[in-house]
């Protein structure tokens, strides 16, 4: 095996015997002098193959804890599904629990509407979910609501390769894209669409319009941390009310505080490491 990049102290990019590129994690795997030729191959622990380069910064951003407690996760859905899986899963399951746990210590919670549809139509993918939610709790001590098992349900489900996109998903594309027109219009920036935070608000678009579709909506008790959001972000406030009106000017879908709420959670998270500067913007 090759090492070519140090990406930290336990990843790095290589090659494999057969050039192919690589991910590899080991303990102070990072500390080799790259390139270099690692010979004995048990002090690789992990390999993740067709990795998109902007996912690559995550392992820097999220614990290693959690990156260790979602590739188990995944290893474990491998041996109960019959699915091929899109590569990227372990780091975009990552950031989806590191998200959680950040919402959770926050005490921002809500509970998922599409939860009945999901507990029908994918039974093996929610399953998994509660598996996940009790590897988190007995490796990182937090034990996160059953709801959670939802959240982890519906990222496993949107990376199953083949399976039928929702009935909606061109309409939606075309939401997205005037949503993002939009943003950027009220921002006079342009939004880099290969980063990971753009990838991260599109797919809060995506759960978002299936709500509304569906006539379902967040229930949770956040109204003082919405307010404070408001308090603190007041042009983050302005710019999703812009959203809010074009969504239901164009579908007829109004917005209630619990999803403006996370609208503006993600659009803020879509600038944090782009412009952290940017008006209404907070790091």
């Amino acid at each position: 095996m090759k090492l070519l990049k140090k990406i930290n102290n336990n990843f790095a990019l290589g090659l494999d015997s057969s050039g192919e590129e690589v991910i590899v994690s080991g303990k102070g795997i990072g500390f080799n002098k790259m390139p270099c030729v690692i010979e004995d191959l048990n002090l690789i622990t992990r390999t993740y193959y067709d990795i998109d380069s902007k996912y690559i910064g995550l392992i820097n951003e999220i614990p290693e804890e959690i990156l260790d407690i979602s590739s188990s996760i995944v290893e474990y859905l491998k041996r109960k599904i019959d699915a091929q899986l899109n590569p990227n899963l372990v780091f975009t399951l990552a950031d989806h629990i590191n998200f959680c746990i950040e919402r959770y210590k926050k005490n921002i919670m809500f509970s998922y509407p599409l939860a009945y549809d999901y507990k029908i139509l994918y039974k093996v993918e929610v399953d998994v979910g509660f598996q996940a939610l009790k590897m988190i709790e007995r490796r990182l001590g937090i034990r996160l609501p059953n709801d959670e098992a939802i959240g982890i349900a519906i990222n496993i489900v949107n990376s199953e390769v083949n399976k039928p996109k929702h009935q909606g998903s061109k309409e939606f594309d075309y939401l997205i894209q005037n949503i993002t027109k939009l943003i950027e219009s009220f921002y006079k920036t342009s939004v880099d669409k290969d980063t990971i935070n753009y990838s991260r608000f599109v797919t809060h678009l995506q759960y978002l319009f299936m709500r509304l579709a569906n006539g379902e909506a967040i229930q949770s008790d956040n109204n003082a941390i919405f307010k404070n959001l408001i308090a603190s972000t007041p042009d983050t406030y302005a710019c999703v009310l812009e959203v809010s009106k074009y969504l239901e000017k164009e579908n007829n879908w109004k917005l209630s505080e619990e999803e403006l709420l996370y609208l503006m959670i993600h659009v803020n998270r879509l600038f944090m490491r782009e412009d952290c500067n940017r008006k209404g913007i907070t790091p």
